[in-house]
Order: C-alpha cells, then structure tokens, then sequence
C-alpha cells in the first residue's frame, strides 16, 4: 500500500481476520516514502513522505513466513516520513517465522510513533540471515579499536561478499579525523519480534500488554528513538523467552526522555539482558518495575535488568515484587529496590 506524496490527513488500514502466509518480501507493507523498499529506518534513512499520518488497525489477524525470499523482509512494515505519525494497533494477532522483524515501523522526521498492541504473539521471527550459513563469510577479526594513525580503511576487512546474500552483513567504521581508523565492527543482521524506529521531534508511546515475544533471532521487542522525541513505554502481562539477544531493549539518543513501566513480565534464557532501557544523552529516565520475573540471560552476572544514564540526565529506577535473579545492573541511576525476592543477585 503506497501512500501518495500529496495525501493529507489519516491513511487508514484497517484489518480483521487476515491470514497472509509464504509471502518472499513483506507480509503487509504500508509505505509512506518515497523510495518504497529502499526506504531506510527511522530518520536516519534517505527518502520522503507525504504530510498524511498512517493508521493501521489489526484485529485477529496472522502473518506467517513472510520475507523468506529477500533481505530485510518484514511480517508487517509501515515506512512514514515527513511530519505525519504511526498510529498502531493490533489485538488477537500473530507475527511468527518472518524472514526479518515481526513487526516493524520506522518512522522519520516529524511524525510520532503510537503504538498498542494486545494478547499478540512475535515469535520466531529473524531467520533470514542465518547465522549458520553465514558465519564462514565473517573475517576472522570482526572488530577492532585502533589509535589516531594505526590503521587505515584500507587495513581493516572490506565489505563481505560473494555470500548468499551480501546485504545480510553490517559493515560499521568509524574514522578519526585524520581519516585513520577509530573502530570497526562487522556483524549478521539479525532482527526481532518488534521493532520500532523514531527519528525526529516526534515522540515514541507504547503500550504492549498480554504478548508472547519468544525465539526471535536479535532482540525481542527493539524500541529506538532519537533526536528530540521522547519514550513513554508500558509492558504488562509479558512472556519473553530465548531471544539470541535482548529480550526486551528500549534506548533513547537525544535531548528526549525516557519514562517506562514494567509489570508483571517474565523475561527469561534470552542470549543478551533480560530487560534494557537507556538513555545516551541529557533526557531523564524513569523505571519501575513491579513483579517482574527474570533468569537464565547472557551469563547471569547482573543482566536481567539493566538501566543506563550514560549523559547528563537524571535517572531513577523502582523495582518492587520482583524477582531478578540475574542481577541488576543500573549505570547513572539512583535504584531503589522495595520487596525484592532473596535470591536477587546484587
């Protein structure tokens, strides 16, 4: 469904008991850019939009093995540029076995992102690039941190190629000033259950209650937002389990907030944290956490809930009822722990 660049107003999709299955490239796709497909994530890719906002409403509605035939091939994407929102709802549904995310909307400029989603599942999803068939492609040092004058681009590993599919490597440089190396890093793209990228001024508001968000091959739920917006973010009523990274990761770049809530989730056996919010610059954090279970993520030493203020701002984490048996991990944040299981490792 392409938006056309003169639309004002509300876009509107809206669907109820859907199947969409076996599709190569996206289950649905909703674009509101100006380059379709090529659109990239967030603000930070190229492209334009019309000044229309685009609501999609969802409403017992399955997505199934979508994006198995391409890079980058999501269950449900809806691209927005411009200064129009995401309005998202989906109630009943599920998003299983994509090729790419579950679930994905960027958004870019400035639009906000809204939102809810209700008794959904965002399982297994991320399979398109398989880390089993891809790792012989790697270098043999996929990262590297260097001094002004060490190395230059011509010394580090190149971009990969010759692969089943080149677009499934990430290729990160950063130079000095002088155009030496700084660092690089090259990785499998891998995605999530639910993912959702904020540029611009607009702001990020979700509210997940009743989901399943399990064996997706990045992070689980994947929250980003950048520039000036700011996050307010509630999960309730959660299962997350066995993710090869985060279970659930919020983070924040910019001049914006984050406020969040936590309550009643299981976030357990996930290859990274348990539960992550962060915050890069100035913008305050707010975290409460109340009966939240976690066990099992990365090594155990103090990733099942990790909360970072790593700029000027103020952070606060609450953790009441909670069983955190993996440990806490708080970085520029005054934590306060209240009824707290004995087997929280400190």
């Amino acid at each position: 469904m392409h938006v056309p660049k003169d639309r004002t107003g509300t876009v509107h999709l809206d669907l109820q008991k859907v199947a969409v299955s076996d599709v190569a490239g996206h289950g649905v796709h909703v674009s509101d850019c100006s380059l379709a497909d090529a659109c990239g994530n967030g603000g930070g890719g190229a492209g334009s939009g019309s000044p229309a906002s685009v609501s999609v409403r969802l409403t017992d509605v399955e997505i199934a093995n979508a994006g198995q035939g391409r890079f980058d091939g999501d269950g449900l994407r809806v691209d927005e540029r411009s200064e129009g929102d995401i309005v998202f709802h989906a109630q009943h549904s599920k998003f299983t076995h994509m090729g790419a995310d579950g679930v994905e909307l960027d958004e870019g400029e400035g639009g906000s992102v809204i939102a809810t989603a209700v008794d959904n599942a965002f399982n297994d999803n991320g399979t398109y690039c398989d880390p089993e068939l891809l790792k012989p492609f790697l270098p043999k040092e996929v990262e590297g941190k260097f001094e002004d004058g060490e190395k230059a681009e011509a010394d580090i590993p190149a971009k990969i190629t010759g692969s089943p599919d080149d677009a499934c490597f990430e290729r990160e440089v950063k130079l000095y000033e002088s155009g030496a190396v700084k660092k690089y890093e090259i990785a499998i793209d891998l995605d999530d259950g639910f993912d959702i990228d904020e540029e611009g001024e607009g702001d990020l508001i979700a509210v997940l209650s009743g989901v399943e968000v399990k064996n997706n091959k990045d992070e689980g739920i994947d929250f980003d937002e950048a520039d000036g917006g700011r996050i307010s973010f509630a999960l309730r009523d959660a299962e997350v389990e066995a993710q090869t990274d985060d279970g659930v990761k919020v983070s924040e770049e910019g001049a914006g907030g984050v406020t969040a809530l936590v309550h009643d989730v299981s976030s357990k056996k996930n290859g990274g944290k348990g539960v992550v919010f962060e915050q890069e610059d100035e913008g305050e954090i707010r975290v409460v956490a109340v009966k939240l279970e976690t066990s099992g993520n990365d090594d155990g030493d103090k990733t099942g809930l990790e909360v970072v203020q790593a700029g000027d701002g103020k952070g606060t984490l609450i953790v009441r009822e909670s069983d955190i048996a993996d440990g806490i991990a708080a970085e520029g944040v005054e934590v306060t722990r209240e009824k707290l299981a004995v087997n929280e490792k400190k």
